[in-house]
């Protein structure tokens, strides 16, 4: 079976397609990804073939940029509505869609997996007459940001001799949902046929040895990390100065564009790094404190992790929301996100054992869902 794997740039839309292509490659099909140039190291770090595709480095930078200028008067929690589907949709799979099809129509893959951002597979799978399922990275995409996508995309399925489909082409053969039901944000009843997929977070090779910052001592190690995108440095230096005088560790990041230095020196037991093997991570430390992207989201309670959720943009206000609701997660929203505030609620992470319990049980749950393996073999009926 020939599998081409799609995605855009972001580390949060590649990292949770990893593993199932990974599975793929064990199982010895054929795989491909294509993705806009960003992605291209992060995927080949993974050990899947790659070809650029799309927007370039410097076409993503004049996107992201030009998102930011629109959304910046706008509240945090509303900047999603707008920055799906124009970023995703109309700026970005234009691009994808001219050089994406001519490379599908070359390889002829049996099956198509994108994720949910990517919104050009949907079309090359229509016109090339091959199965396309949508794999999410987090909770379900709501289904208006799909549908407005989709409505800026119609002229380029008229180009083919098509309508567009209801929600921009996604879900038309499947989707693959790594959220567990007890923290989706919302019921996916417009969904038509889910298959679960167990999240594995993946977030690059691991280290040969333990780093010094992640060896046990008798404090607990709390883990603070505003991810990639939105790691404003004044949020995360008024968390660290509010959690440096607690008892206990904190392992910060700042994201791989970013400055560990320009927060100061730190006393011995704070430690800040750009970048950390987060899946290991997750093994070693006591709680999470982060904006609560899908990936650090799904990837603390897969690990039985209390966390407190501080949430900056995209789908991380659901995701807080979610983990409220089960009783595993705190969340500070931006307006209340003080050294106060965020010095309290880490401390009734480690302190509360509610939230733990709350935590291990949607980790049980996770465990429960399908393996990448065991989806390879779904998908292999998928395809013609």
């Amino acid at each position: 079976m020939r599998v081409l794997f799609s995605s855009t740039w972001g580390y949060g839309h590649v990292f949770p397609m990893v593993p199932l292509a990974q599975a793929c490659l064990a199982a010895g099909h054929d795989v491909r990804w294509v993705a806009n140039e960003p992605a291209g190291p992060l995927v080949e770090a993974a050990g899947i073939p790659f070809t650029a595709a799309g927007l370039d480095t410097q076409g993503v930078r004049e996107a992201t940029t030009r998102n930011r200028l629109h959304v910046q008067t706008l509240p945090p929690q509303d900047r999603a509505a707008f920055s799906f589907p124009h970023m995703f949709g109309a700026w970005s799979t234009p691009a994808m869609i001219a050089q994406l099809l001519p490379l599908a129509s070359e390889w002829r893959p049996n099956l198509l997996v994108h994720e949910a951002a990517e919104l050009a597979s949907p079309l090359v799978g229509a016109v090339l007459g091959v199965p396309s399922v949508t794999h999410s990275f987090g909770g379900p995409v709501p289904p208006s940001f799909l549908s407005e996508a989709g409505s800026r995309l119609e002229h380029l399925w008229s180009e083919h001799g098509m309508v567009v489909p209801p929600y921009a082409g996604c879900f038309g053969s499947g989707y693959l949902d790594i959220c567990p039901a007890s923290v989706l944000p919302f019921d996916p009843a417009h969904i038509p046929s889910r298959q679960l997929l167990r999240p594995v977070s993946w977030t690059g090779r691991r280290p040969t040895e333990l780093p010094m910052y992640l060896q046990r001592d008798e404090r607990p190690l709390v883990y603070l990390t505003l991810g990639t995108v939105n790691n404003d440095n004044l949020v995360l230096r008024t968390a660290i100065e509010a959690l440096r005088v607690l008892p206990l560790r904190v392992l910060a990041t700042v994201g791989p564009d970013g400055d560990p230095y320009a927060l100061g020196a730190q006393p011995p037991h704070v430690t800040i790094e750009r970048w950390v093997p987060q899946s290991q991570v997750f093994e070693h430390c006591d709680a999470v404190a982060s904006h609560a992207g899908s990936g650090t989201f799904l990837g603390a309670l897969a690990a039985g992790l209390p966390q407190l959720c501080m949430p900056q943009a995209a789908d991380q206000f659901r995701n807080t929301a979610a983990g409220i609701r089960r009783g595993a997660a705190l969340g500070l929203s931006p307006d209340v996100a003080t050294g106060e505030t965020i010095a309290s609620a880490v401390m009734r992470l480690l302190e509360e054992t509610s939230l733990r319990a709350a935590a291990k049980e949607v980790a049980a749950e996770i465990a429960d869902m399908p393996s990448p393996a065991d989806v390879v073999h779904v998908l292999s009926e998928l395809a013609p």
